[in-house]
């Protein structure tokens, strides 16, 4: 049987059928603002910053001997094949409960390469004995050349090879840190010793472990940052400090258990062709090493401010000079002794 609409069935229905007309008009009003703010142009999104290249990297260690450290990793890209100037700072306390009576042999390293392509690693490494709870830093630069554009990483060990559980207990705490030096910076020298060949200076006798001539090339301040880095043993045992060569370096009669004073200086100066038209010193320093340090790391820094301000000649002229005021012989590390002068 069919219903019968009675009039309050009615009304409910009109108020239906209005309530939906309203709520279609509102919908479709919507759209239309919606549509028009589509078309109006707005502000542009906010930029999101591209991630900036690594230029350092740092990290703490502690080690209980005999152990090796892997110290810090440094991560870059190089768009081009050209050399890239890279530092290394290692901060090491080494505390051993045998106190003063022993030193440890550390050997300090850090190489370099392609994670792109194949490549050669190129590498640094230098030699220092601590001793017992005195703070050493110690610093090397690196030269590195690329030779495959794009991502590269720099490696950084502290090695104690020949510390034995026997002698007691130790500890070795680091504090590493790898940099991009002034990747800013329109140019930068090189100066190695030019040879793997160690030098052995007897008591008296100097010589020029670095000398190079660049073409001069100024950077925007006119500004010269000059840094060195000295690697040597003293002859107060006989030992081997053979750096590749097959003999002994320091046997009788170069030996003497006082060990030896050092000089050394960096001298930077502009040539107007063969003529010296500048000159700067801007390191001295003097240094001695005992019996139970034997092997030293020793580094200077300087900037020059304007040496490179209205040049007077067309290159730039690098030397690094050490002396040995003795009484024990010197050995002067040359695959780990260099020089190097930033343009700023």
């Amino acid at each position: 049987m069919a219903r019968t609409s009675s009039p309050r069935d009615t009304r409910r229905l009109f108020f239906v059928v209005v309530t939906l007309a309203v709520i279609a008009s509102l919908v479709i009003f919507g759209c239309v603002v919606l549509s028009g703010e589509d078309d109006a142009p707005g502000p542009p999104p906010p930029a999101t910053p591209a991630p900036s290249a690594a230029r350092s990297a740092s990290d703490r260690s502690t080690a209980t001997l005999p152990d090796d450290v892997d110290a810090v990793s440094l991560e870059f890209e190089a768009t081009e094949n050209e050399p890239v100037l890279v530092g290394l700072s290692i901060t090491a306390t080494f505390t051993a409960s045998t106190g003063e009576r022993r030193a440890l042999y550390s050997i300090v390293g850090m190489s370099c390469g392609s994670l792109n392509g194949p490549t050669r690693t190129q590498s640094v490494s230098g030699t220092e004995n601590l001793t017992h709870q005195t703070t050493r830093q110690m610093t090397q630069m690196l030269s590195y050349d690329v030779e495959t554009p794009g991502k590269h990483r720099c490696n950084a060990t502290v090695t104690a090879p020949n510390w034995d559980p026997e002698y007691g207990d130790a500890e070795l705490s680091i504090e590493a840190e790898i940099r991009l030096v002034a990747p800013e910076a329109p140019s930068f020298y090189y100066a190695p010793t030019g040879s793997e060949h160690p030098i052995v200076l007897d008591p008296g006798e100097e010589v020029a472990a670095v000398d190079e001539t660049f073409p001069l090339e100024a950077g925007a301040t006119g500004d010269l940052g000059v840094w060195s880095g000295t690697h040597v043993t003293t002859c107060t045992i006989t030992n081997g400090s053979r750096d590749q060569t097959e003999a002994n370096l320091c046997t009788e009669p170069r030996l003497d258990r006082e060990g030896s004073t050092i000089s050394t200086k960096t001298v930077v100066q502009q040539l107007d062709g063969d003529t010296v038209c500048r000159t700067m010193t801007p390191d001295r320093s003097l240094d001695s090493i005992d019996h139970l340090v034997h092997h030293r790391l020793l580094d200077s820094w300087t900037l020059i401010d304007g040496f490179l301000s209205d040049p007077c000649g067309d290159h730039l002229r690098v030397i690094h000079e050490v002396v040995n005021n003795g009484p024990a012989a010197l050995v002067v590390h040359r695959a780990s002794t260099n020089a190097v002068a930033i343009a700023y």
